[in-house]
C-alpha cells in the first residue's frame, strides 16, 4: 500500500475520532455529566417471580403467597383469593383477564373481583393472570368453565392485551406463550406445548462497553431502543390482533352459552390515551358479532388528567378506589341486563355507586 494512501486513511480515521470526541464532550457538557460512571445502566428484564410455567397457557400464578408491597394469595386451582368471604352458595361469577383483573399492586380484598363479590353477595372467582393476552385469557376460561360451571363469565381486557395476541414471546410474563392465527377465517392454536427456554438479551458485554460513551448511548437509545434498554426480544407472528381478538371473544361467547352461562367482555382504559388505541375497533367489531360488551374505557378517559392520574398505582395498575368503581359499574350492568339474581337491599346500590363516584372526583 502506498505511503500516501496510508496517510490519507489515517487522516480520515483521525478526523472521525476527533469528531466523535467532540460530540461526546458536547453532549456531556449539555447534560451536565462529568464521568462515565454517571451514565445509567439499563436493568435486565427478569421473569416475573410469582408466575410459573404452564405448557398450554404459557404461565399461571404460583400457588401460595407472593407480592412486593402487596400480598396475593393463590389457591391450588390458580385462583386469587378475595380475602375473607362468607359467600359460598349458588353458581359463581368467573372473571378472567390480565393483571388488572388479577389485581396487581393491591391486596386480595381490594381487587375489583373481591369488590364485585361484596356488591353481588355472590361468589366471584378471580382467574386473572398477569401479562395475559386475550388469547391466553380465553384458553384459561375454557379450562375453568367446566370445572366451576359459572352463571356468568366476565373477560376484561386492555388495549395491550390485543397487542399480545400477535406475539409468541413477550418479556413481560414468562416468555413464550400460545397464540392463534386465522386460516380461512378460522382460529388455529399455535405454539403448544409452549417452549420453556427464555430468550436472553443480545451482546451484554457490548452494551456495557458502549455505556461508557454518552454519545453512543444517545444514538443507540434512539436507533435500537429495545436492545439498549436490555429488553429480551419480542417475537411478533402476525398483525391481525383486532380480528383474532374479536374471533376469540366470539368463541368464548359461544362456549359460555353452550354451558348455560352468560358472557360479557369488559374494556378497561390504562393511564395514557395513546395506550388505548385498539379498544374502539375491538369493542365495535365485537358488538357487531352480537357479543355483550361493557366499555368502561370511554368513561375513564373523560376524567380530568389530575383525577385520572390518581386512579393508578406507581406500576400502572388500578387503585382500590378505582377497583370499587369498576365493580359498581359491572354490578349495575349485570342488574340492567338481568344476568344475575341480586339481593334486595333498598338504597344500597345508590349509596355504593355514590361512594365510588366520590372517590374518583
Amino acid at each position: 500500500m502506498k505511503k500516501s494512501t496510508m496517510q490519507g486513511m489515517a487522516l480520515v480515521v483521525s478526523s472521525v475520532l476527533v469528531t466523535l470526541l467532540g460530540l461526546e464532550l458536547s453532549l456531556r457538557v449539555y447534560h451536565g455529566i462529568a464521568s462515565p460512571s454517571e451514565l445509567p445502566t439499563p436493568p435486565a428484564v427478569k421473569p416475573v417471580a410469582r408466575l410459573q410455567y404452564d405448557s398450554t397457557l404459557g404461565w399461571l400464578p404460583k400457588i401460595g403467597q407472593s407480592g412486593t408491597g402487596w400480598i396475593a394469595n393463590v389457591d391450588t386451582g390458580g385462583l386469587r383469593s378475595n380475602g375473607p368471604s362468607m359467600v359460598a352458595e349458588g353458581k359463581p361469577v368467573l372473571v378472567i383477564g390480565d393483571s388488572f383483573t388479577f389485581g396487581d399492586e393491591v391486596a386480595d380484598h381490594e381487587t375489583w373481583a373481591a369488590q364485585l363479590e361484596r356488591v353481588l353477595q355472590k361468589r366471584v372467582l378471580n382467574g386473572g393472570v398477569s401479562a395475559y393476552g386475550i388469547d391466553q385469557a380465553v384458553l384459561r376460561s375454557e379450562r375453568l368453565l367446566d370445572r366451576h360451571q359459572p352463571e356468568v363469565v366476565i373477560l376484561s381486557f386492555v388495549s395491550n392485551d390485543v397487542d399480545r395476541t400477535e406475539f409468541s414471546y413477550v418479556p413481560w410474563g414468562h416468555g413464550w406463550k400460545p397464540y392463534f392465527d386465522l386460516v380461512n377465517d378460522s382460529l388455529r392454536l399455535r405454539n403448544v406445548p409452549v417452549p420453556q427456554t427464555r430468550i436472553p438479551g443480545r451482546y451484554p458485554a457490548l452494551r456495557r462497553a458502549v455505556n461508557h460513551s454518552h454519545f453512543a448511548a444517545f444514538v443507540l437509545s434512539r436507533t435500537a431502543p429495545r436492545w439498549w434498554r436490555n429488553l429480551p426480544p419480542v417475537k411478533r407472528v402476525h398483525t391481525d390482533g383486532d380480528k383474532v381478538s374479536v374471533a376469540l371473544l366470539a368463541r368464548m361467547d359461544s362456549l359460555a352459552k353452550s354451558r348455560g352461562a352468560q358472557f360479557i367482555a369488559v374494556a378497561f382504559a390504562v393511564g395514557g390515551i395513546d395506550d388505548n388505541g385498539r379498544l374502539a375497533s375491538v369493542t365495535g367489531r365485537a358488538r357487531e358479532r352480537g357479543i355483550l360488551v361493557l366499555d368502561l374505557s370511554a368513561e375513564t378517559l373523560k376524567l380530568r388528567p389530575d383525577t385520572l392520574k390518581r386512579l393508578f398505582r406507581p406500576g400502572g395498575h388500578y387503585t382500590p378506589a378505582k377497583n370499587v368503581w369498576v365493580a359498581e359499574r359491572i354490578s349495575a350492568f349485570l342488574r340492567e341486563n338481568n344476568m344475575v339474581a341480586l339481593p334486595v337491599r333498598r338504597g344500597a346500590g345508590r349509596r355504593a355507586a355514590s361512594a365510588s363516584d366520590a372517590a374518583l372526583e
